[in-house]
């Protein structure tokens, strides 16, 4: 029996956003109304932006507490991580970094020696995963994927082009797991192409808009850059991109287990957890990064 197709739910405009050392984002999570989509609680989207020599800029020294983040490129490259456990690692062009908070760390993200000098073009996208109740205070963990490790297929047409960050999609698995079942993949299509899917196991789910415009669910609802469609929660996925390339960000999972207390980079379930993270950090219990 055929699956009916999502219906779409809600459109929302992504906000313009500056960000780090004055970058500028597009915040498509949190929203007027809407705290979060599955476990993603945070969508900012980056880029594409090109630096000319000696202009790049990132999100020096800061930290996180209470979630995880995840951050993906879709062009470009050259930003550099480094947290308080010790890690480094510089990210390319279809490459992925997860990062569990936990409890506290605190990470520098910036461009590394070569995008410094030179410039460049740098276009991604960091979204935050939340943390279950009773793990926030878990030990902080940090992995980086390149581009090799994300499953990457096209349609035999090449007018769809998948890659899988998190989650299964049939006998295929992203390397980024953890709780709340988070599912994000990052989907090209050209121009006129048309894309269905059964979303397995996604109670909620959302599609951003990173470039171009189409139509989307039942209803063929339009949707454009910086605009995060949010779908019903049965049937499968569908867009047909417009006269131009399509680029799509489909993300879900599990809805929260408990309310969402914000401040800043912490996200917690209780002011009081809120004020333990931010004394934790202050009193440098979360770490510093050497330089």
């Amino acid at each position: 029996m055929s699956l009916p197709l999502h219906q779409v739910s809600r459109i929302t405009q992504a906000q313009h956003v500056i960000e780090g050392a004055g970058f500028e984002v597009q915040r498509a999570i949190p929203a007027s109304g809407l705290d979060a989509v599955g476990p993603f609680i945070f969508v900012d989207h980056f880029g594409p932006v090109e630096y000319a020599p000696g202009k790049a800029m990132g999100a020096p020294d800061h930290p996180h507490a209470g979630i995880e983040t995840l951050t993906y490129f879709f062009a470009g490259g050259g930003m550099r991580h480094r947290d308080s456990l010790g890690n480094v690692s510089t990210m390319q062009a279809g490459g992925a970094q997860w990062m569990r908070a936990g409890r506290g760390i605190v990470h520098d993200e910036s461009p590394d020696e070569t995008l410094l000098r030179d410039g460049g073009l740098v276009h991604g996208t960091q979204l935050w995963i939340n943390l279950p109740a009773d793990h926030k205070m878990d030990e902080p963990q940090y992995k980086a994927f390149d581009a090799a490790q994300i499953p990457n297929w096209t349609e035999a047409d090449d007018s769809v082009q998948y890659r899988l960050i998190a989650g299964i999609h049939g006998e295929r698995t992203g390397p980024v797991a953890s709780f709340g079942n988070p599912w994000l993949m990052h989907l090209t299509l050209q121009a006129g192409a048309r894309c269905e899917m059964a979303l397995d196991g996604v109670a909620e789910a959302a599609a951003y808009v990173v470039a171009g415009a189409g139509v989307f669910g039942r209803e063929r609802q339009a949707g454009a850059a910086g605009q995060l469609i949010q779908f019903d929660t049965t049937g499968k996925f569908s867009l047909e991109a417009g006269d131009a390339t399509l680029d799509v960000l489909l993300l879900g999972g599990d809805p929260l287990d408990a309310p969402i207390v914000r401040y800043g980079p912490f996200v917690m379930n209780t002011q009081q957890q809120l004020q333990q993270a931010l004394n934790d950090y202050q009193q440098g219990r979360m770490g510093r990064i050497a330089h």
